[in-house]
């Protein structure tokens, strides 16, 4: 999995924090309370070792999971949707003058931090190398570029080449483009729903 664009917010990171903070003391606060020796809040080195691993736990907790609650993004806090699963769908070619849906098949593997996709045909298998995820259009894009690797029954014509797609997600479809680099200058039109 490769990050992507959209992970970037300091909110999250704020809002972490914030409760990372009060929970140490909560915590610092009982350990003491029932006898335990450890060190007191006033010993800053413990506090910021018990401060960090705090942070770490609910990070990790929150980009495998928690970031995809819907109370998060009633708060504004997460405006990412949740793209992971498979979609399944067809693909047109300029290749043949669009006149075949080609089945295909897509696994979006995501994290909030990070995303990987790959594509399935019966000819080839492509997987991104980088990712951007938008929210601040009307419907959220995805546009990722991709490494594309033939499969032994490709025709002989077809090759080892790089792309980039663009799909916007509208309920539980994605829809968009692709067009692919050197080697094969081509495009194509993408329709998927989630499995």
């Amino acid at each position: 999995m490769h990050s992507y664009e959209a992970a970037r917010t300091t909110r999250v990171a704020g809002a972490i924090a914030g409760v990372s903070i009060p929970l140490v003391w909560l915590m610092d606060s009982v350990l003491v309370s029932v006898g335990l020796d450890v060190p007191t809040g006033s010993n800053v080195p413990y506090v910021a070792v018990l401060l960090s691993a705090v942070y770490a736990v609910i990070y990790y907790a929150f980009d495998y999971r928690i970031w995809r609650f819907g109370l998060l993004r009633k708060c504004h806090l997460v405006k990412i949707p949740y793209l992971g699963g498979t979609w399944n769908g067809y693909v047109q070619y300029s290749y043949d003058n669009w006149e075949t849906k080609y089945e295909i098949s897509i696994v979006i593997k995501q994290r909030w931090s990070a995303i990987a996709i790959w594509l399935d045909t019966n000819t080839s298998r492509s997987r991104s190398v980088s990712a951007t995820l938008r929210t601040d259009l009307p419907f959220p894009e995805l546009s990722y570029r991709y490494l594309n690797q033939p499969k032994p029954n490709a025709p002989t014509t077809m090759e080892a080449h790089e792309g980039t797609t663009v799909l916007e997600l509208r309920g539980d479809a994605l829809a968009g483009e692709y067009y692919t680099g050197r080697g094969r200058m081509q495009r194509g039109l993408i329709r998927l729903k989630r499995a």
